[in-house]
């Protein structure tokens, strides 16, 4: 498998649960999950220089996630959410965060890139959120753009002008992936299918919905009806990274099947083996959740824990 390079562009914090902080951030834990599974990945965001930064720093140096110095901001404090964790396992967050990202320093980072993924409040939280966009329209068309919302409307304002901002990164984006609790609040009481057609209608070739521990459904432009997956059983311990998990485990999918070109293709036109090939990929992304929710934390898998090899 080729190690396409990866950067990652959202917000980095950290999450306090009972009173301990750990490393957190959807953008952040889906950078831990693809440098886990052997893709070169950079995350480009927001570290204070305190004591919770420095923590932060260190976690992402062991993971082998490269950091821009641009992401480390002298004199600032570091973002942090603090999290419940329900009787079922479920978290709830509280924030405290800010995001903003020099539009020159993103376009920068971008250049390079195989594979953009962007994600959660770094794609939706001004200021920063329009220097995303802005680098998300100058990447060739052959670098990958992968989209995870991670919804937290609390923190977004005008419902209108959040899912604007929601909806045109879903524009630039070739990959989408929605929990059914972003799919329900981007579009109020429509159906999976409908949201998943909705995604697609945005300009994504690949349009996914979670759904908890029932599996997924994925959508492929101009490939028919929706493809529903269902997830292995397994005990929860909390579902605290899941999401991020899934994404990770599915990009890597589509990687290893080496499914870029087809995805990022001009013309897209995916025959019955990139259909198979996808499919598997969202295998490997059920798999990684799967993993990622048997344990505490926000832990996603390492290759050796997938089985080592292609999804081909």
């Amino acid at each position: 498998m080729t190690a396409l390079r990866c950067l990652v562009v959202g917000e980095t914090l950290v999450d306090i649960v009972d009173g301990v902080p750990h490393p957190g951030g959807s953008p952040m834990n889906i950078a831990v999950g693809l440098s886990r599974l052997g893709l070169p990945t950079r995350l480009l965001t927001r570290i204070g220089d305190d004591a919770h930064g420095r923590m932060l720093e260190e976690h992402l140096a062991r993971e082998g996630v490269a950091v821009p110095a641009a992401s480390i901001r002298a004199g600032e404090p570091t973002s942090r959410a603090i999290a419940v964790i329900g009787a079922d396992g479920s978290a709830a967050y509280d924030f405290d965060i800010d995001w903003d990202l020099p539009e020159p320093v993103a376009i920068a980072e971008a250049a390079d890139a195989e594979i953009i993924h962007v994600g959660s409040l770094g794609a939706a939280l001004e200021p920063g959120a329009a220097a995303v966009r802005a680098m998300l329209a100058t990447v060739p068309s052959g670098t990958l753009r992968t989209y995870d919302p991670n919804i937290r409307p609390a923190l977004l304002g005008p419902r209108d002008a959040a899912v604007g901002r929601v909806e045109a990164i879903m524009a630039a984006s070739h990959v989408v992936k929605l929990s059914e609790e972003d799919a329900e609040w981007l579009y109020p009481s429509r159906s999976i299918d409908d949201v998943l057609a909705r995604v697609l209608e945005s300009g994504a070739r690949v349009a996914v919905v979670t759904k908890g521990g029932e599996g997924c459904v994925t959508a492929i432009a101009g490939a028919g009806e929706p493809m529903a997956r269902r997830a292995s059983a397994v005990t929860v311990v909390d579902t605290i990274g899941a999401g991020d998990a899934f994404m990770s485990g599915l990009v890597y999918g589509m990687v290893s099947a080496r499914l870029v070109p087809a995805l990022t293709a001009d013309l897209v036109r995916l025959d019955a083996d990139d259909r198979r090939k996808l499919d598997r990929a969202t295998e490997v992304a059920l798999a990684s959740a799967a993993i990622a929710v048997s344990r505490a934390g926000a832990a996603p898998p390492r290759l050796d824990e997938l089985g080592r090899g292609s999804v081909t």
